[in-house]
């Protein structure tokens, strides 16, 4: 018997892949087979008396697009029950918005921290509560999120692009130093995956910007047949990418964009990420601590 969090998992896994499934097509051919085959039958009925074998064929072959026609309807019921109904963009958000409040106590608990080690200020924007989850804490990390370019996404019914996986960065400034959680959010399960942990004396950051990278791959709905003709978005996608540089040269970053490369003007509508103001706020921690400590 599954467990009371197992159930709500599983019940979440299925609501979520609705999201990302795309509506079936093929109803319509169905149902002219079928009403094809019914014509065709009644045909064959009406000429037995005269002509058995004209009959006997009308109804073989009304038998044959009624059976074609009844398999392929069958088969756009149960794709249309595993993509139907779809939850709503507002209820994905709210799956994510408590997925990175997870997150962010998980990287407090990874890095060693509590909320009362965090020398953060005052934050103008905070990313879960814009996603519909107030209440928060004041003294909280400092939280960076964006999608996973290429694990595949869905159009919501307000027009907001939703991936199936997200990249999180946690930063968590302290007296002493910065320290960093980066993870993979799943949206089916609510799981994270890849996790890795930084710390870095202030001195060594060297730098926070957003930067433009080329997408390693075109910018697609896996969740399209191959033929269909939307299947591409961005043949040719570019990333913004939030980006914490420190002095030995490595630096970690999370996509907060996408747009397509043969015209910028055309970017994927993705929920707002104020990276501006947390850029300001990463700035500011690293200015006041930097001349602290020098």
């Amino acid at each position: 018997m599954l467990t009371e969090s197992e159930r709500r998992a599983t019940e979440r896994k299925k609501i979520v892949e609705k999201y990302f499934a795309e509506d079936p097509t093929g109803r319509g051919a169905a149902l002219v087979r079928l009403g094809g085959a019914l014509i065709l039958l009644i045909i064959g009925f009406a000429t037995l008396g005269s002509s058995s074998i004209v009959g006997v064929l009308f109804i073989l072959v009304a038998l044959y697009f009624g059976l074609r026609g009844g398999l392929r309807l069958a088969t756009y019921m149960r794709l249309y029950n595993e993509a139907r109904p779809k939850p709503t963009g507002r209820q994905m958000d709210e799956y994510l918005a408590k997925d990175l409040e997870t997150i962010e106590s998980r990287a407090l608990q990874e890095l060693g921290l509590t909320p009362d080690d965090l020398e953060t200020g005052d934050q103008a924007w905070d990313p879960v509560a814009a996603l519909g989850i107030g209440n928060r804490p004041p003294k909280r990390p400092i939280l960076v999120w964006g999608p996973s370019p290429n694990s595949g996404f869905a159009v919501g019914d307000d027009n907001i692009w939703r991936f199936r996986a997200y990249e999180v960065m946690v930063l968590c400034p302290t007296h002493h130093h910065l320290a960093i959680f980066r993870t993979e959010l799943s949206m089916l399960t609510g799981g994270s995956y890849h996790e890795e942990t930084q710390e870095y004396q202030y001195a060594h950051v060297v730098s926070v910007s957003t930067v433009t990278v080329p997408a390693p791959a075109a910018i697609t709905r896996t969740d399209l047949n191959d033929d269909d003709k939307s299947r591409v978005r961005f043949a040719k996608a570019t990333l913004k990418q939030f980006e914490l540089g420190v002095s030995s040269g490595r630096s970690s970053t999370v996509t907060v964009g996408i747009s397509n490369a043969d015209n910028p003007t055309d970017e994927a509508h993705l929920p707002e990420s104020g990276i501006q103001q947390v850029i300001a706020s990463v700035r500011r921690v690293l200015r006041d601590k930097k001349g602290a400590f020098s």
